[in-house]
């Protein structure tokens, strides 16, 4: 397998055909529900090309969570501000908006790590990396609603322990599976997980 790092220009293309080829079909079919060949085939790559660059599908999923984790989530978070008073709508309306857009372009991973990491330790650690983003992020702006005059009876890590899981396992079922009879637009599910989350802190 060549390290990333080594490939040249025609090497990052190729790998890159194949990682998009893959994102694609996780969210369509699932991560079990799609083979290396339909991998490889949507790539218009060999599976001997496969193999010079991921050493299986699941080398392939880690690479694509950690990449998705490293270069956008953590990335993405360090440019969150926190409410600036209990009326600033906007600011649950902005980050939740932001989450949503992230969650869904790259919904096939999320599902695939979760599926994973149910019995492998590697893609539990990943899983736990997606959560804790959101996590730190929802106790932050707990501690800030305290500082504010409110909240004052809220533990800041169970709360975001609860939020962050409850926007997961929304976003799994609205976006992950659209044959579900819970059909509710992007909009409609951004001001449902906004309201929540805000009323929780400020009560209204």
């Amino acid at each position: 397998m060549t390290p990333p790092e080594t490939l040249t220009a025609k090497g990052r293309q190729t790998r890159d055909a194949i990682e998009l080829a893959a994102r694609k079909l996780f969210a369509e079919r699932g991560f079990h529900g799609t083979t290396l060949a339909d991998i490889t085939s949507a790539a218009g790559k060999s599976s001997a090309v496969f193999y010079r660059y991921f050493d299986d599908k699941e080398d392939l999923l880690a690479s694509l969570a950690e990449s998705f984790l490293h270069d956008i989530v953590e990335p993405s978070g360090t440019r969150v501000p926190l409410p600036e008073s209990p009326q600033d709508s906007d600011y649950f309306t902005t980050v939740v908006t932001g989450y949503w857009n992230l969650f869904r372009q790259n919904i096939g991973i999320m599902i695939a790590v979760a599926q994973l990491g149910a019995t492998q330790p590697r893609f539990a650690q990943v899983q736990h990396e997606f959560r804790r983003f959101g996590m730190d992020m929802v106790a932050e702006s707990v501690r800030r609603a305290r500082e504010q005059g409110y909240a004052q009876d809220l533990e800041p890590e169970h709360i975001a322990a609860a939020i962050a899981l409850l926007f997961e396992n929304f976003t799994v079922v609205v976006v992950g599976k659209p044959d579900t009879e819970l059909q509710i637009s992007d909009a409609d599910a951004i001001r449902t997980l906004s309201t929540i989350w805000k009323k929780t802190l400020y009560g209204f």
